[in-house]
């Protein structure tokens, strides 16, 4: 157990508490700006629109395909540098190919949410200070007004902060699942160039083959990080109800843990049959 947790730890601090990681966080929040910037002058609004009409705004004009890619800098490489480094056959020897596989993948995975959920934050914070957290309106008002955004029914009853928060660990969630697919491809392909471009990449080819209409909704990337009005009725909501749904606001985050533990039992056999070949 120590082992296991010595490599999270070492992946970690090389994700985390990296140059790349300060970068990521600086440009994604940057971008986050940039999507925003024609709606941020309080001066065009009679009606101040509250926080989460920017954050719907930010998904509305494509910032996904960038903000994923960058998200993933920090640690999606790491286990294309073990390789290239030889380090990989050291952790290996001291912890094993699963221990190894787990520690690099949800170090991406955390890695990537953390640059995620921080931006956001920052991005909050900046806009908090000149608009309303919550629009001032009459509450049937604000029900049509916020009715595709996440777990809007809890802007409706005072519950604003768990409603973002729990949009910003969608979000992240979001970020470390692609984080965490552009590590499990990089062990198939060992190539830095691809493996950091694969999130978007994998995002493309995701709608290019219209795969959201293959999954299953309870499987399917876009209602669960894109759609959480969707989310909310697959789990048996009504538009007539609460518009919020705790087993369906915290899915996506469950969704994504599953997968972390999935594939590094899967790459511990790739990663095998990889060695195996380099002999």
């Amino acid at each position: 157990m120590k082992s296991i947790f010595g490599l999270l730890g070492c992946h970690l601090k090389r994700g985390v508490f990296s140059l790349a990681f300060i970068a990521s966080t600086a440009l994604c929040t940057l971008l986050m700006f940039v999507f925003a910037a024609e709606y941020l002058n309080p001066e065009q609004y009679q009606t101040l629109p509250g926080l989460h009409y920017f954050l719907s705004k930010i998904d509305q004009k494509g910032a996904r395909y960038f903000v994923m890619m960058i998200t993933s800098f920090p640690a999606a490489a790491l286990f294309y540098d073990d390789w290239k480094s030889g380090y990989f056959k050291f952790a290996i020897q001291r912890a094993g190919r699963a221990k190894y596989t787990f520690s690099v993948t949800i170090s991406a995975g955390i890695s990537a949410a953390a640059v995620m959920i921080l931006s956001y934050i920052i991005f909050s914070i900046t806009v908090l200070a000149s608009f309303p957290a919550v629009t001032d309106v009459d509450a049937a008002t604000l029900r049509e007004r916020t009715l595709g955004f996440p777990n809007s029914g809890l802007l409706c009853t005072g519950n604003a902060v768990l409603c973002y928060l729990l949009y910003f660990l969608t979000r992240g969630a979001m970020a470390a699942f692609f984080a965490i697919v552009a590590v499990f491809q990089s062990m198939i392909i060992t190539n830095k160039h691809l493996t950091i471009i694969s999130p978007v990449l994998i995002y493309i080819l995701y709608f290019s083959f219209n795969f959201f209409y293959i999954l299953p909704e309870l499987a399917n990337p876009f209602v669960l990080f894109w759609n959480g009005y969707k989310l909310y009725l697959e789990f048996g909501g009504t538009q007539d109800g609460s518009l919020f749904s705790p087993i369906a606001s915290v899915y996506p985050m469950i969704f994504t843990v599953v997968f972390m533990i999935i594939f590094p039992l899967v790459e511990a056999k790739i990663l095998r049959v990889k060695m195996n070949k380099s002999l």
